[in-house]
């Protein structure tokens, strides 16, 4: 028996001191990684910056300098604060630029119009993707940083859009309450894909591609579509809001209380608007 319990605490010490070793290992590693990020000219990374792929809004904005580098921070904090949300920022990656990348869909109208008009020779816009809108500047630490904040003091402040902020009532009915019936889709055309087309030419395999690349994201390619069924209502739809954790109001569902104090921060504003209007002062003095 004893001799069992020394080969679990020699087991344990051997685990103990593997354990120790690789963890100076690993803050050695980090602790060169972010030396060479500061002499590439990056603002210094702080201790609670963690790589993510994506994180949900609300998570982002209670601890920003946990999930984006310090040269971004400023300018996604002016954006969220009108209500236009971040969906990427540029890494350390990116060597000698800094860039916020926006979802389409999270722009009012007016803010794409600013967007399309900011100055190519000052800014650069891209997209890494369809739906994108990127806006960045070619330049990294305290300079980028000033810069970024300066095209997000261009934007104004807008409501909350939708599918991100809310959805319809029919949409919540329909993807969270199963309120709907399937029917076959007449506009449906059958494509089979690439692999197992034969006897194609290279031109004409490229060109199939292409074809049915188009066919994919079009609803040709959807079998059966669903709509609206008011039968299937189970339950009042105040009720089905509740359960879900959403706001309803008016015409819109609200995907959280989150979203739904954003909306309320639109509406008070364009009461200071209207007020600072009819008072003949101006809201930006």
């Amino acid at each position: 028996m004893s001799e069992y319990i020394d080969d679990i605490e020699i087991t344990d010490d051997v685990f103990k001191r593997f354990y120790q070793e690789e963890t100076e290992e690993k803050e050695e590693r980090i602790k060169k990684e972010r030396e060479d990020i500061e002499r590439r000219g990056y603002l210094p990374v702080n201790d609670e910056f963690e790589e993510t792929m994506t994180s949900p809004q609300e998570v982002v904005e209670k601890n920003p300098r946990k999930y984006i580098i310090e040269e971004c921070i400023p300018a996604c904090k002016e954006l969220w604060s009108k209500n236009i949300y971040t969906f990427m920022v540029s890494d350390h990656l990116n060597d000698g630029e800094c860039w916020i990348e926006l979802d389409a869909d999270a722009l009012s109208d007016d803010n794409k119009s600013i967007y399309l008009g900011l100055d190519s020779n000052e800014v650069k816009k891209f997209s890494y993707h369809i739906g994108a809108m990127n806006f960045g500047v070619r330049c990294v630490g305290k300079e980028a940083q000033e810069k970024l904040l300066e095209i997000a003091q261009k934007f104004e402040m807008q409501d909350v859009q939708e599918k991100l902020g809310y959805i319809s009532i029919e949409k919540f009915l329909m993807d969270y309450c199963e309120c709907y019936e399937e029917y076959e889709n007449p506009e449906y055309i059958e494509m089979k894909p690439s692999w197992e087309m034969e006897n194609l030419s290279f031109d004409e395999l490229a060109n199939y591609m292409m074809k049915y690349d188009e066919w994919q994201s079009s609803i040709q390619s959807i079998k059966t579509l669903k709509r609206f069924c008011k039968k299937k209502l189970s339950k009042t739809l105040e009720e089905l809001v509740k359960e879900h954790g959403m706001i309803l109001e008016g015409e819109r569902v609200y995907l959280s209380k989150f979203h739904y104090d954003k909306h309320k921060k639109y509406v008070e504003s364009i009461f200071e608007d209207n007020n600072s209007t009819n008072n003949g002062t101006n809201k930006s003095l």
